[in-house]
């Protein structure tokens, strides 16, 4: 009878323990701290944010939501490992699609709890598969989102979230449509906000320093500054300077335990490159200038040895 008491003790320790997903918070910060929205079309591309997104909500005392499209139920195909975790066939289709939507928030709640992520909201629209097609998700015939749905809650969400800054995947002709998609409804719904509180919009890429584009700033075809502002990874900080942000990064990852390639990404990635998109203005340009000096501030004091006694 101890022994049983014992263990479902521990169990109730452990399920309230376990990070839950949070509902977004409408009231800004009192100090005028930066309100950051980040829209992602899968759960776990959060990582690409993750330095930017940890050093606002704990160096900033900013709030950073996070809005997400699909349930990620596509991603069976890489959950081999994760079978025996979860006691499941995952990469069985059928299995995986009714079984992922549930882990899959899970694991998203993990990852939020430790990059700093105030509030979560999952609109559970179809992640059918992979593709690059762009015409799968905004053709004339396209049903895979309820695209008058997304536009409706985006509307909502920024009207109601007052943010300074608007953040998705920077698109790409090679990449997930899914992600050009978030990328391009999350810039749409910028638009159609009141210029007078309408947020910077920016997009993100991450690279490893040898692979990084040239540390110039980019410009549009009116000089206007539009990127990249950087978020370097690999600012130093602790004893001897041996941590740093690449391992955040990695505990959102780890999170993601269904997402076997999610893994491969472990301690790759030493800088996050954000670019102004979409109609932008000088002063959107000014205040993510300013932004990312504030980034660029140490957060944490030098760790030494203490003193050896004589």
């Amino acid at each position: 009878m101890r022994n049983a008491l014992l263990l479902l003790l521990a169990l109730f320790a452990v399920a309230c323990s376990t990070p839950t997903l949070r509902e977004f918070r409408s009231s800004a910060p009192a100090d005028g701290s930066p309100r950051v929205l980040v829209v992602t079309a899968h759960p776990d591309d959060e990582i690409a944010f993750a330095g930017a997104i940890y050093k606002i909500s704990t160096h900033l005392g900013g709030v950073v939501d996070l809005l997400v499209i699909t349930n990620g139920e596509a991603g069976y195909r890489y959950s081999t490992l994760a079978e025996r975790l979860y006691g499941a066939k995952l990469t069985d289709e059928e299995v995986g699609r009714r079984r992922l939507p549930e882990i899959r928030a899970r694991e998203l709640a993990e990852s939020a709890h430790y990059l700093g992520i105030h509030g979560v909201r999952l609109l559970g629209e179809k992640d059918h598969q992979y593709t690059q097609e762009l015409e799968e998700v905004f053709g004339p015939d396209a049903k895979i989102w309820n695209l008058q749905r997304v536009r409706r809650e985006l509307d909502d969400v920024l009207t109601n979230g007052r943010y300074d800054f608007v953040l998705g995947l920077r698109p790409r002709p090679t990449t997930h449509a899914h992600h050009k998609a978030a990328t391009l409804l999350a810039a749409e719904a910028v638009l159609a906000q009141p210029e007078a509180r309408r947020p910077v919009m920016m997009v993100v890429q991450v690279v490893d320093h040898t692979s990084a584009s040239p540390l110039e700033f980019a410009t549009n075809d009116g000089g206007l500054v539009v990127g990249p502002f950087t978020f370097d990874r690999t600012q130093k900080f602790g004893l001897e300077g041996k941590l740093d942000y690449r391992i955040v990064a990695n505990w959102g990852i780890a999170a993601h335990k269904s997402q076997g390639t999610m893994q491969n990404f472990m301690r790759r990635g030493e800088r996050e490159e954000y670019f102004l998109f979409g109609d932008q203005r000088l002063e959107g340009a000014r205040k993510a200038a300013a932004l990312f000096e504030r980034l660029r501030e140490p957060q944490y004091r030098e760790a030494t040895t203490p003193a050896k006694a004589p």
